[in-house]
């Protein structure tokens, strides 16, 4: 007869997984490589960039609400009108449809988390960071035209 080692009970090896998988607390939770909570972060930093772009469209429109007006110049029109665009495309809708596939697509293959999970949150804060530096620029003066 041989002496098996004895197998640790499903509650400790979920503990383990859980210790292993979890996002964790404070300023850790900004490392998060997490399926879910990196499709969560997409869809609400696209909101966010959703709420910019529709902040620019209104600027259009009031310049367009009445004829010869002079609410904005045309330099500064050309940028807003051509960084709305760029904003609701580029940082909206595209992200958006990669925040629901993040956070969807693990959970509809029966998957525990993406191929690359650093990768895909490495991407994450290059889009942040991009974004932000367009939206910056935008608030310089220094905006696409």
């Amino acid at each position: 007869m041989t002496d098996a080692p004895a197998k640790p009970s499903p509650i400790a090896l979920h503990k383990q997984l859980s210790r292993i998988w979890d996002t964790p607390g404070g300023w850790g939770c900004l490392s998060a490589v997490n399926h879910t909570v990196l499709g969560r972060r997409f869809i609400i930093a696209a909101f966010v960039f959703f709420a910019i772009g529709g902040l620019l469209s209104m600027l259009i429109r009031v310049q367009l609400a009445t004829p010869n007006s002079a609410f904005l110049g045309p330099a500064v029109y050309n940028q807003i009108f051509t960084m709305h665009g760029t904003v609701m495309m580029f940082l909206f809708a595209i992200p958006m449809f990669e925040g629901f596939a993040i956070y969807l697509l693990p959970k509809m293959l029966g998957a525990r988390d993406m191929a690359f999970p650093r990768l895909t949150a490495y991407g994450f804060w290059c889009y942040i960071f991009g974004g932000s530096i367009l939206i910056i620029a935008l608030l310089f003066g220094r905006g696409a035209r």
